[in-house]
């Protein structure tokens, strides 16, 4: 059968981005294992940090064999993934940690590594005069996949079923997708220009510019995964203690991280500079994380009934408290929506930026290396938000991530003007 890049293309990279996007559904489903098992929430945490650490690791150091060999790449992210999300399951049903650490931590993180890279590539041979929407097409994928699934995981969850089950369900479900999608994928011959030079991975990964342009990725996901896991949990903060709601408002955000991941990949294709769409993410989100921060510096809900002031500060009334939940759950929503659809972009305008300045045919290897700093901030971004909401409030999470988006707008100017001195157009 002839290839063609619906069928060997686009249709696996979907299938691998439908089974791997799931690893963000973690939040939903951690207090259900916390309910059965009653295990710490140490092992908990780490579960998903320890997933993003070797995402990023094994996507860093896969990326030779994906440049070489993706349909390869994609029956390992068959096997791994596969299999780690049999071993959570079987840890979770036996009540043992460690078993379920190392299946969702390290060999279902590993699965993710080599799922998220291998399509990326593909796609942009495919569709040669679209680079930016390809790769975006790719990378949105990964976050439908929350989309997806977080109701039917709700769901599952909400039917009586035990949380091993529907591991086990949905290890079945995935193994499948990943199996098809090995058997599918193909990737065309890369024809380039006459003259093109070929960097080594080491003259890229030890200039200034990449360790800048690394730095930026890892701040923006930091606090990206700071909110992706802990955003059930801040909700319950606020007072939202419905599965169905919190399902909702996690369907929600999920959507608004693919449609950051899809729209300014695209737009990226109309422009000279491609990195334009990461001074809109870091603008638009350190706003966020410091309006979020005066949100819940002055509306905190110490109580059932709430004081209604006038001007002159005399009680004239009382507002009730759902009331303020609703009014601070619109403001939640709203934020963290800002803060996933930028996060997206993160992601999703990447592999052009990295086409732009080091060229097609090391971008699987140069774009692992650059997922390292997933891994990195895996461990970082979750840890740390789990700290600060168990140990203070709200206001101390979104300042910090405000500052930490200060910062990385910082390095990005720094960064750009490397590129300008470099008389290239990133």
């Amino acid at each position: 059968m002839k290839k063609n890049k619906w069928l060997n293309g686009l249709l696996p990279m979907f299938l691998i981005n439908f089974a791997i996007g799931n690893v963000y559904c973690w939040t939903l489903v951690k207090e259900h294992v916390n309910a059965y098992a009653g295990f710490d929430r140490w092992v908990l945490e780490w579960c998903f940090s320890l997933a993003i650490f070797f995402l990023g690791m094994s996507a860093a150091f896969g990326g030779k064999i994906v440049e070489k060999a993706p349909k390869k790449s994609a029956f390992l992210t068959f096997i791994f993934f596969s299999t780690g999300w049999l071993l959570t399951a079987l840890g979770i049903h036996i009540k043992n940690p460690w078993i379920m650490v190392l299946g969702f931590g390290v060999v279902q993180g590993i699965g993710l590594g080599f799922g998220y890279i291998t399509p990326v590539k593909t796609m942009m041979v495919w569709f040669e005069g679209k680079k930016g929407l390809a790769a975006g097409l790719s990378i949105a994928s990964f976050g439908i996949a929350g989309v997806i699934a977080n109701p039917i995981i709700g769901a599952l969850l909400e039917s009586g079923l035990q949380v091993y089950t529907v591991f086990y369900i949905l290890a079945g479900l995935y193994g499948i997708a990943l199996f098809i999608a090995s058997r599918l994928l193909y990737r065309p011959e890369i024809i380039e220009p006459a003259g093109t030079v070929h960097l080594k991975a080491r003259e890229v990964i030890f200039h200034g510019k990449f360790i800048l342009l690394w730095l930026i990725i890892f701040l923006n996901i930091t606090c990206g995964l700071a909110m992706i896991s802990q955003e059930k949990q801040v909700y319950n903060i606020i007072g939202i203690s419905s599965m169905a709601v919190v399902v909702l408002f996690c369907s929600i955000n999920a959507i608004s991280n693919v449609a950051g991941r899809l729209a300014l990949a695209s737009w990226q294709d109309k422009l000279k500079r491609k990195h334009i769409p990461y001074y809109m993410m870091a603008i638009f989100s350190l706003a966020a994380g410091f309006i979020a921060a005066l949100v819940y510096r002055f509306n905190n809900v110490p109580k059932p009934y709430i004081p209604f002031l006038n001007d002159e500060g005399v009680q004239v009334g009382m507002r009730s408290l759902s009331q303020e939940i609703a009014i601070i759950t619109f403001i939640s929503v709203a934020l963290i929506f800002v803060v996933q659809f930028f996060f997206g972009v993160g992601f999703g305008c990447l592999p052009n930026i990295l086409h732009q300045n080091y060229g097609l045919h090391q971008l699987s290897t140069v774009h692992g290396f650059s997922l390292s700093a997933w891994g990195i901030a895996g461990l970082v971004g979750n840890q740390v938000s789990s700290y600060i909401i168990t140990n203070y409030d709200l206001t101390t999470l979104f300042t910090t991530i405000g500052v930490l988006y200060s910062i990385m707008l910082v390095l990005l100017v720094f960064w750009a003007r490397i590129v300008k001195k470099e008389k290239q157009f990133a």
